[in-house]
């Protein structure tokens, strides 16, 4: 998740095979992709990135991957601000997004009130 000037916060996974462990190496692939976003000048490091997918790939992933060495996917931009009346889910991504120390939180559990 990468703040962006706007305020909204990028959300994407890069994906590599797993036996991939170069950090580095991913890295730069992230950054290559902000660079193609015109977002090179955006700091990409450990603290906004966790390794938490595992996943059998498609086969445009496993092409890409086999081409480039990686793949990427991208989500929708998580608002600089919350909705009137937002749901659950906008709660949350809108929490890890803005919210350092609730970027891997666990909100299993959590009511909407508590969130």
């Amino acid at each position: 998740m990468l703040k962006k000037d706007d305020g909204s916060v990028m959300h994407f996974d890069i994906l590599v095979p797993e036996e991939m462990i170069d950090e580095k190496k991913i890295y730069d692939y992230g950054r290559k992709h902000l660079e193609s976003r015109n977002l090179s000048n955006t700091v990409l490091d450990a603290e906004e990135c966790q390794k938490c997918h595992i996943e059998v790939a498609s086969e445009q992933v496993i092409e890409s991957i086999s081409d480039k060495g990686y793949f990427i996917i991208e989500m929708d931009d998580i608002p600089a601000e919350l909705p009137e009346n937002p749901n659950r889910s906008q709660m949350i991504l809108y929490l890890r997004a803005n919210y350092p120390q609730h970027r891997f939180a666990d909100f299993k559990g959590l009511s909407d009130e508590e969130i």
